[in-house]
């Protein structure tokens, strides 16, 4: 089985920064099902900030123009293309030209590569080039969708996008609110499967100790994370009953830094620059509460990871895994604005010891099985299904 994948997150070694799932799914991928082979498309749009055009400094200016990279194996092929994301209505249609300004590259990896099937990461535009690509040559194609809702807020763009989704062989919402929504839309078929942990991470739970509570998180420092809004909360709680530990870096480090000096934390928050990856898992395990409060967020593989060594979750409202554990039983969520919400929450883990170990146990069972392994088995068995129906639809 030949597998076409189209993402426009995909890091470009050196040059491109990015989230690494795709290259991550596809080697276990590739050294589990050994007959079968991958191909990548990187979308990857031409940008319309001004300073960054006259400075040299998109995307495209960083890859020097060079459209054909071999990277961990895998052949990857640069699709230029026109983007508007906050007019989320242009932004749809623009999406289309990932295919219309790549045909000829798109003719050679049809005719060379022979793709049996096409994995689109997003909506836009991956799904757009999927979309066209099955009208033209007939090749099947799944979906996996992220934090793409707000597309469908918009009347074009919720018009496209549903009848990409509609046009697809099956539909793989990462993200449960996506799911719950296209679910209701009338998607199908369709398969809520989030991204796979490493299975270091499933670990017996902590033994509940006395003394401080251990509070974590781990997450890049940037805005939409709502770290902020953890420590203010912690101004609420008495400061012999917790340590909170933030690990990560990123822009919001200075500002999170003085927030905790001026409101007199200094001697109960420390901040972690960097663990290194072989190291989360067990620097995770110290710890007897997770919190991350992040909004929006796309999924939080960290959650799972998280609950899959039995610490208990807390996340905000209407985002990320919100939905698919129950409230009270398998975690807890709060409103992302409300630090009040937040610190009884938090103060309600702290001070009940047997139900953080409860909701823990719950929410490990609830995860335990969604290592990266057994998320690909379910993937390939996806890929496979597609492939049978449209041998048949061809005999």
């Amino acid at each position: 089985m030949n597998i076409l994948s189209i993402t426009g997150i995909l890091p470009i070694p050196g040059v491109l920064t990015h989230n690494d799932f795709v290259f991550h799914i596809y080697k276990i991928y590739r050294d589990k099902y050994t007959e079968d082979s991958v191909e990548i498309i990187r979308t990857t749009q031409y940008k319309t900030n001004i300073k960054k055009i006259i400075r040299s400094q998109t995307d495209l200016d960083k890859l020097k123009k060079k459209y054909e990279w071999d990277i961990f194996g895998f052949r990857v092929t640069i699709f230029p293309f026109y983007s508007m994301r906050r007019l989320r209505n242009t932004n749809a249609l623009s999406s289309f030209s990932a295919y219309f300004l790549n045909r000829k590259r798109l003719q050679k990896i049809i005719s060379g590569f022979r793709p049996d099937l096409i994995h689109a990461q997003y909506i836009f535009p991956d799904g757009c080039v999927a979309y066209m690509l099955n009208k033209r040559y007939n090749i099947p194609y799944v979906i996996t969708t992220h934090g793409e809702l707000f597309f469908f807020k918009h009347f074009l763009a919720r018009k496209i996008g549903l009848k990409v989704l509609r046009s697809a062989s099956y539909v793989i919402p990462i993200n449960y609110s996506s799911y719950l929504y296209f679910t209701k839309a009338g998607i199908k078929p369709i398969r809520y499967l989030p991204l796979g942990f490493n299975k270091s991470f499933v670990l017996e739970p902590k033994p509940v100790t006395k003394g401080p509570v251990n509070i974590i998180t781990v997450a890049e420092l940037i805005r939409l994370k709502k770290i902020d809004k953890v420590i203010e909360a912690l101004t609420k709680l008495p400061k012999s009953s917790y340590r909170y530990t933030i690990i990560g870096r990123g822009p919001e480090k200075s500002r999170l830094t003085a927030l905790v000096q001026n409101l007199g934390l200094s001697d109960t928050v420390t901040f972690v620059d960097f663990v290194p990856h072989d190291q989360i898992a067990s620097e995770l395990h110290k710890y007897d509460i997770f919190i991350m409060p992040s909004y929006p967020e796309t999924f939080g593989r960290v959650y799972f990871e998280a609950m899959a060594m039995g610490i208990p979750i807390i996340c905000a409202k209407n985002t990320g895994i919100y939905g698919f554990f129950k409230e009270g039983e398998e975690g807890l969520s709060v409103n992302h604005r409300n630090t009040n919400d937040i610190a009884e929450k938090l103060n309600y883990l702290i001070s009940n010891p047997d139900e953080r170990a409860r909701i823990g146990k719950a929410g490990k069972k609830l995860v335990e099985n969604y290592t990266w392994e057994t998320i690909i088995e379910e993937i390939h068995q996806i890929y496979t299904k597609v492939v049978n129906i449209k041998s048949r639809e061809n005999e």
